[in-house]
């Protein structure tokens, strides 16, 4: 399983194939960019968006929502067929459940 670890001092993981589809997946340089973003903006993004699923594009939030399929959703809708990545961003920086999936 592959597991996707935020900065040394988050002391947090996530667990990537429990969040996504059945279907193998790749991340590819865009979602690693994302991924970095999210790392280095953790700290902002947990007081921003508590509890709460984003959707990444180009190293910056496009919506946000409670339910990742809601988020989904609403990304679509703004951003139509372009590739985003969503993530789970806990309460606080100290979770271990920082989830997300592309």
């Amino acid at each position: 399983m592959l597991l996707f670890e935020l900065n040394n001092y988050f002391n947090a993981r996530c667990t990537i194939g429990e969040m996504m589809s059945t279907e193998d997946r790749v991340e590819d340089e865009e979602d690693l960019e994302n991924d970095k973003w999210v790392e280095e903006n953790f700290l902002r993004l947990v007081q921003a968006y508590p509890r709460e699923w984003v959707a990444v594009m180009d190293q910056r939030v496009v919506c946000s929502g409670i339910t990742e399929s809601e988020t989904d959703s609403k990304a679509r809708k703004i951003i139509g067929a372009r590739k985003f990545s969503l993530y789970f961003i806990p309460s606080t920086p100290t979770g271990t459940d920082v989830s997300y999936a592309h």
